[in-house]
């Protein structure tokens, strides 16, 4: 491992468990959404964005990094952070989406426990991803086994979301602005998670040259 790749894994890193606090914010976020507290949700929105112009400046740090070095593989390493990026902009889209719906849905409501459901896998992603990123700069080739476990739970994130997607589309007593509201917010969560096992992808590339 060389010095431009100890660099640009350190930051992944602080970057990843960025992303994985984000992830459980999101946690927080739907839970007062659903819950009707508003003052809880909008903090929890607030936090996410900082995390995310702190993210930010993690991938214009690594950019700089890879831009310097003078490696074969820096085309791996440009995709890698780049699909980091992914992961942060998607997710802080979708808590963004939640703060802006403004319907109160019934505590019984059918939907809750299904995005529930989906946030918890969601959390699980985040904590995966930081814990992959944490091996890299670590024991590398270790990694791969955590690139897998992405995979497994984008697809479990794959089949949730499309069981409440169906759900909502059935909903006839909900306005249809309402339901396209809460599909974006779904649609975003489940992107953050395909952009995680973009990286678990990226990370392998990166692997199978060393």
């Amino acid at each position: 491992m060389d010095r431009m790749e100890k660099i640009v894994f350190k930051t992944l890193e602080e970057q990843s468990k960025l992303i994985s606090r984000s992830f459980k914010e999101m946690g927080v976020a739907i839970t007062a959404y659903f819950k009707g507290d508003d003052e809880t949700l909008q903090k929890s929105v607030l936090k996410i964005r900082n995390h995310e112009t702190q993210s930010i400046k993690y991938k214009h740090q690594n950019l700089e990094t890879v831009a310097k070095a003078v490696s074969i593989y820096r085309s791996d390493f440009f995709r890698l952070v780049m699909k980091m990026n992914d992961v942060q902009a998607n997710q802080a889209g979708s808590t963004v989406r939640l703060g802006n719906i403004r319907y109160s849905p019934r505590p019984e409501d059918e939907m809750i426990p299904k995005f529930q459901q989906l946030v918890e896998v969601f959390i699980q992603m985040g904590d995966t991803l930081h814990d992959l990123m944490r091996k890299l700069g670590d024991d590398m080739h270790s990694a791969a086994s955590f690139c897998n476990k992405l995979d497994e739970i984008e697809d479990n994130v794959d089949n949730i979301y499309r069981d409440l997607h169906g759900h909502l589309y059935n909903r006839a007593d909900i306005p249809l602005r309402i339901i396209m509201q809460y599909l974006s917010v779904a649609k975003h969560i489940e992107e953050a998670c395909d952009s995680c096992a973009s990286v678990g992808d990226s990370v392998r590339i990166i692997l199978a040259t060393h």
